[in-house]
Parts: C-alpha cells; sequence; structure tokens
C-alpha cells in the first residue's frame, strides 16, 4: 500500500509542496505520495482523524489551520508549545504528534540575512508567530502589524531594520503589502511568500539596495524537516531545491 502524506489548507491549489515531496520519495525509493487536501474550516476535525488510518505518514498544515490543529492532536512538541502554531503532523501508531518545522526554518533564514535590533512583522497567523519567535530568540524588539495597526506600519518600519511578511499578499500575483516609498537600503526583507519568485516585495526591496529574500527558501527547509520526521531518514534536500527551482523559477531564493 502506498503511503500518503497530505498538506491540509484552504485555497492553497497554487502550493509547490506536492512536486518538490513527490520528487524526494521518488529520489528517495519510497512508496509513499504527498497530495493536496483543500479543507475548510468547519471540515478539518474530520481530515486529521483520518490521519489515523494505516498508511498515513502525517500530514503538513498551512493556513488558516495552524492554531486550530493544535486542539486536535494528541501531542505538541516543544517547538508547537512555544509558538502555539502546527505545520506538520505525525503518525505514530494511533497518535498525532504536532510539529512546528517553521520556527527552525525561520531561524535559519534570519542567518543568512543578517543580525537584526528591530523588525516588523506583517500577519498574526501561525507563520507570524513563528517569526515572532524566532525574532524573540536572537533578542530583537518586534513590532505585529495586523488589519488593525496597518496605518502604523511607516512609524514602525523607520524603527526596523527588517520587515517579515507573513501574510499571504502578494501569493500568485504582483500585488505586494508594502509601497516601495517605505523600503530603504537599511530595511532587510523576509517575504514568506514564494509565488511567484522573487516576489514584488522582494524586487522592488532589492532594486533600492536592501537584502532580501523570498520565501522558497524557508519553503525548502521546514519541508526537508517535515520529511525527516515522516520519513525517520534525511531528506534529498538537492532533489527537492531542483524541484522548487523547476517550477518555481531559476531566481528563486530556495
Amino acid at each position: 500500500m502506498t503511503d500518503l502524506v497530505v498538506l491540509l489548507g484552504h485555497h492553497v491549489g497554487y502550493s509547490a509542496s506536492p512536486l518538490m515531496h513527490n520528487a524526494a520519495f521518488d529520489a528517495a525509493g519510497l512508496d509513499a505520495r504527498y497530495e493536496l487536501a483543500d479543507v475548510a474550516p468547519g471540515e478539518l476535525p474530520e481530515a486529521v482523524e483520518s490521519m489515523r488510518r494505516p498508511g498515513r505518514l502525517g500530514a503538513n498544515v498551512t493556513q488558516p489551520h495552524k492554531l486550530a490543529v493544535c486542539e486536535l492532536v494528541d501531542e505538541l512538541t516543544t517547538d508547537v508549545e512555544r509558538v502555539g502554531a502546527a505545520n506538520a503532523i505525525v503518525s505514530d501508531g494511533q497518535r498525532l504528534v504536532a510539529h512546528n518545522t517553521d520556527l527552525r526554518a525561520l531561524a535559519a533564514e534570519l542567518r543568512l540575512l543578517g543580525s537584526f535590533g528591530a523588525a516588523t512583522v506583517l500577519g498574526v497567523g501561525g507563520a507570524s508567530r513563528a517569526a515572532q519567535v524566532a525574532l524573540s530568540d536572537i533578542g530583537a524588539t518586534v513590532f505585529v502589524v495586523d488589519r488593525t495597526r496597518w496605518e502604523s506600519l511607516p512609524d514602525l518600519l523607520a524603527e526596523s531594520d527588517l520587515l517579515v511578511n507573513a501574510t499571504p499578499l502578494g501569493t500568485a500575483s504582483d500585488d505586494t503589502p508594502v509601497a516601495g516609498e517605505l523600503l530603504r537600503e537599511d530595511l532587510a526583507v523576509l517575504d514568506l511568500v514564494y509565488r511567484p519568485s522573487p516576489t514584488r516585495l522582494v524586487r522592488e526591496a532589492r532594486a533600492c539596495g536592501a537584502t532580501a529574500r523570498s520565501g522558497a527558501g524557508m519553503l525548502l527547509r521546514q519541508a526537508a524537516a517535515s520529511f525527516a520526521l515522516w520519513t525517520r531518514r534525511d531528506a534529498p534536500v538537492d532533489v527537492m531545491r531542483a524541484a522548487l527551482r523547476a517550477e518555481l523559477g531559476p531566481e528563486t531564493d530556495a
């Protein structure tokens, strides 16, 4: 029987995860498949419960379910408890264990961008929470901007040396969450959106001399960590990176 991993999300048909993970399963010689599962919020409990069936290795979890899924599993790892959100489930017999591989992926992405004293994080979902914890771990002051605080964005950016976009704004479009005139050379940018890659936000940040990365690097890092949890073997990272670049283009930050 072919083992199954699913991505639990809603309106996530743009995801590059199936291509990347199926390339990894093939390279590792595993009889396993990764599929999208478009799940509305009211359908989440049943979808999570299905992870207990034979042949289910687990799942990735994306928006809008990263917080709600924590109430539906048997065990939360320390990273999930710290962040308050999960992005991976591992089926361990009849037990479901929630993990957060976003946190370590974000920490690695931050190291690539530099060191920071203050950061503005856009959004309040699971990815934002992971970014807040990763930034707090390096001692940065964190300003969180949701829809009710958007008018404060210019002032907060003026006090920040890093901007993190943890919203879906810009996904599969040429939209940007931040007007180009608010960007500057000494404001690094991490945009967790990866399609298109690079995003408009990243392109405009680079155009003014700033260091900037799109979300493909984070996607790859969290995916490799998830693969290792499900299979108990190291992920074929080079294969996964090649699959991402083939899908997103040679300029991707994976």
